[in-house]
């Protein structure tokens, strides 16, 4: 195996517009030394297939403590399980001083068979009964949704004979400040704010059963003020919480902090400003049946905003954190948020979901064939559906790496191709990228397209078995004395594994 796809830094920026995957770490060596594996596995295993690595999970996990370390602060961090399912990913999360976040009933069955104790869990989201109830019988922190799932864990304890005091945090949402000039999104999720004395007043009255920890929220928002004033709302709603007899020592944040996809600043920001030319005319369109992600113009303007995520930011993860951690807030005299919390004894909790679990992962498929549309653009088929490398209808701004089973000794295209990736279900709707992807040499049938960093969100959420095609099968890939060695995910044994490496 081959990579077909190199570039080349002859083309002028107009002749390419390359979202050149960021590819680090194990997933890196791995495609590196081991491409012939890669087809091999496909082989055995079906298109398309998933690579986990679960080693650099850890490596990921002590950038996130490190922050933590250098402000000198108590936390928790909680891996947002719902990101990925899978085992070896989960197995080596056990293995350290990570807690898990689940949403589910199957969740947390799913980190309780993995080796989580249920001290290290917490459940969260929408519950139904049967997730209350395992949750309660467990005694996992209870993340509580609103005033009426109070009441349905105060009943179902008294149902249950739970004897434990069940540990619970209040989630909020709805924050307001009148020292900032923006408006905080609505939330489906958590008790408004200005309701937060109803909540009190009901744990207050069943203290005897509830251990009452703190706050938490997730801000739908990469905007470090906005994810400041929910915290400020918190602080204020702690020493609300002592009129209650309550000492709570617990903030959550929740998650958000971001992943970089790409190499390059510049591929980026070539390739959204040729989407907006393209919405105004200046340029053909860059997207199926002419896609603006929320852009029109309108006399020649440009409006609306361009509803995508970020797939190039120089700040994620834990350096995201950092800088979080370092805002100032002017109600508090300009005190940092870190000195904030390690002042008034406060343990900050976080989820990283994708962040966690970066460049943890790659998705694989088989190129089925070539062909042509009806407007003439050329279509790539793989041996995949949208679904397998998706999250939500979000669109995949990175270019897949193609490895070929043949020989690539030809000369390159004069240049490079515009194609769409499509995918083997028998819908129109049923593409892998809905923008062009620009190749220099286009692909046979039999070669792989490789999606890098896949692990966090992609690889899993949108999963189905429409018109019967199987989701991906998964294989967990680690080092074993120097070398790379693989297993199925669901065989995957942490301890083993290291034990093997000893």
């Amino acid at each position: 195996m081959t990579v077909l796809e190199k570039k080349d830094p002859t083309k002028t920026s107009t002749d390419h517009l390359a979202l050149t995957p960021l590819l680090e770490g194990e997933s890196r060596d791995f495609l590196n030394q081991k491409p012939e594996l890669v087809d091999l596995l496909l082989s055995a295993l079906g298109s398309p297939l998933n690579l986990v690595f679960p080693d650099r999970v850890r490596t990921n996990l002590e950038n996130f403590e490190r922050v933590f370390s250098g402000h000198g602060l108590r936390n928790r961090i909680f891996f947002a399980h719902k990101c990925n399912r899978s085992d070896a990913l989960v197995k080596e999360l056990a293995l350290t001083k990570a807690s898990i976040d689940v949403s589910s009933v199957e969740e947390l069955k799913h980190a309780l068979a993995c080796g989580f104790a249920a001290s290290r869990i917490q459940s969260t989201g929408p519950k139904n009964q049967d997730f209350l109830a395992l949750s309660l019988l467990h005694n996992t922190v209870i993340s509580v949704d609103s005033l009426q799932e109070l009441h349905q864990i105060v009943a179902l304890k008294e149902h249950l004979g739970t004897q434990e005091k069940t540990r619970i945090l209040l989630r909020v949402c709805g924050f307001r400040g009148d020292h900032i000039n923006f408006k905080t999104k609505a939330s489906r999720f958590g008790t408004p704010v200005d309701r937060t004395e109803e909540a009190l007043v009901q744990m207050e009255s069943h203290s005897e059963q509830l251990e009452f920890l703190g706050f938490s929220y997730h801000v739908d928002t990469v905007s470090i003020a906005e994810k400041a004033l929910a915290l400020e709302n918190c602080l204020e709603l702690i020493e609300l919480s002592y009129d209650y007899g309550f000492e709570p020592t617990v903030i959550n944040i929740g998650g958000g902090f971001k992943v970089n996809y790409l190499e390059k600043e510049e591929d980026w920001n070539r390739y959204t400003t040729a989407l907006k030319e393209a919405v105004l005319g200046a340029r053909p369109s860059l997207t199926w049946h002419n896609g603006s992600y929320g852009l029109s113009a309108r006399n020649g303007t440009l409006t609306g905003s361009l509803n995508i995520y970020n797939f190039y930011d120089p700040s994620t993860g834990p350096d995201f954190l950092n800088e979080l951690l370092n805002f100032k807030l002017v109600n508090l005299n300009n005190a940092t948020i870190a000195s904030t919390l390690r002042e008034n004894g406060i343990e900050l909790w976080i989820e990283p979901g994708r962040s966690l679990i970066a460049q943890c992962g790659l998705t694989v498929a088989r190129v089925i064939g070539l062909k042509e549309s009806s407007d003439g653009d050329t279509l790539v088929l793989l041996d995949m559906k949208r679904q397998d490398v998706s999250f939500i209808d979000q669109e995949l701004f990175l270019d897949p790496i193609i490895l070929s089973n043949h020989d690539t000794t030809s000369a390159p295209l004069a240049m490079p191709t515009p194609v769409y990736f499509a995918g083997n279900l028998c819908l129109e709707s049923d593409l892998i990228t809905k923008r062009q992807v620009f190749l220099e040499r286009l692909p046979e049938p039999g070669d792989l397209a490789v999606f890098v960093n896949t692990a966090g969100y992609f690889m899993d959420f949108s999963a189905s078995h429409s018109i019967m095609q199987p989701v991906a099968k998964k294989v967990a890939v680690y080092k074993e004395h120097d070398n790379f060695a693989w297993t199925l995910d669901e065989k995957y044994c942490a301890f083993k594994d290291k034990a093997r490496q000893s």
